[in-house]
Formats: structure tokens, C-alpha cells, sequence
């Protein structure tokens, strides 16, 4: 396992906010484990003039029946780099039962300050011999749920059926053989 190590203090803003998200990722939520739900950009009230958008949501089946749905755990990451995405008051949606925010180390002392009541902070640490993890170094009270289980995952399928397409269209970078009209599209 390659040991990771960054310099925080001297990476640039959206540098930091990357490798806040893959070590989130990785460490939090076991990538590729299957069994661990989870989708990044997660968007809410996408109709309306103001769209709530969570950087990360897990989803924590209680158990596979449907009864357990409502019953079942959701967690909500936001990423932040720098004291200034504290401030602006974009990006603090917490509509989840547990929620955190994601800081490098170097913030984790403002996070503890000027974090809302209740929300739990992961910042990176050194772990003897696996470079630097993410850990939770304030757990999350749990909060109220804001929605009903079914629109949270219904966010969450519509966020991963998003960077499902993003990805397919990656994959095929070369142009189709036939027109629209020659497949009576």
C-alpha cells in the first residue's frame, strides 16, 4: 500500500479539496467495497431556485427489507479547504442523520470553532506505517432527518446515474459509426 504524505499547507484550494475527497473515499468508505453506499455531488431540490448540493452521501442499509428503510442510517460530508468555504455559507448542508465536514489538518482547529452545533469533523492523521488516513476526530451528534428516507436515495441514485452517463461518455471517445437516421432513431 503506497504511503501517502501531502503538504497542506503550501497546496493550492482545489488541490486540498481533491485529496480531502479520495481519502474520504479510500478510508471512509472502503472503496471498492460493495457493500458501502455512497455518491458524491448529491443534489436536492434541483427544480428550485436555490438546489442544496452535499459533496458526499453514504447510505447505511439497516437491513435489505423495506421496512428498514426509514429505519436505515444516512451521512453527509462536506468538503472544505480553507476557512473562506466556512464563511460564504455555500456548501453547509446538513440534511443528513450524521454529518461532517472533511478540513486538512492545518483548519481543523477553526472547524472545531465555527463549526454548526453537532457536526462531526475527519481530518487527516499519521497512522505508523499507512502514511496518512482519515479519521474522525469529533464524532457527529444525530441529527433530526430534514427528508424522508426514499428522497435522500432517490438523490443518491440520481447523483450515481449521473456520473455513471460522465463516465460512459469518457469511455467512448470515439465517434459513432452510424447516424441517428441509419439506426431509425
Amino acid at each position: 500500500m503506497k504511503k501517502t504524505k501531502y503538504d497542506w499547507e503550501n497546496m493550492s484550494h482545489p488541490g486540498i479539496t481533491a485529496a480531502l475527497g479520495l481519502m474520504l473515499i479510500k478510508d471512509v468508505f472502503h472503496y471498492p467495497d460493495p457493500r458501502i453506499y455512497w455518491a458524491n455531488e448529491v443534489t436536492y431540490d434541483y427544480t428550485l431556485a436555490h438546489p442544496i448540493r452535499v459533496d458526499f452521501m453514504r447510505f447505511k442499509p439497516r437491513n435489505t427489507l423495506p421496512s428498514g428503510l426509514e429505519q436505515s442510517e444516512f451521512l453527509a460530508y462536506e468538503v472544505k479547504s480553507c476557512k473562506q468555504d466556512f464563511e460564504s455559507g455555500h456548501g453547509l448542508n446538513f440534511i443528513a442523520d450524521l454529518n461532517y465536514v472533511v478540513v486538512p489538518p492545518t483548519l481543523v482547529g477553526y472547524a472545531r470553532e465555527h463549526n454548526p452545533f453537532g457536526v462531526g469533523i475527519y481530518t487527516p492523521v499519521t497512522e505508523y506505517g499507512r502514511g496518512e488516513v482519515l479519521k474522525c476526530v469529533k464524532p457527529s451528534r444525530r441529527f433530526p432527518r430534514e427528508r424522508p428516507a426514499l428522497e435522500l436515495l432517490f438523490g443518491l441514485t440520481r447523483s450515481l446515474g449521473r456520473e455513471h452517463i460522465k463516465g460512459l461518455k469518457d469511455s467512448m471517445d470515439v465517434e459513432p459509426a452510424m447516424e441517428q437516421k441509419e439506426l431509425e432513431i
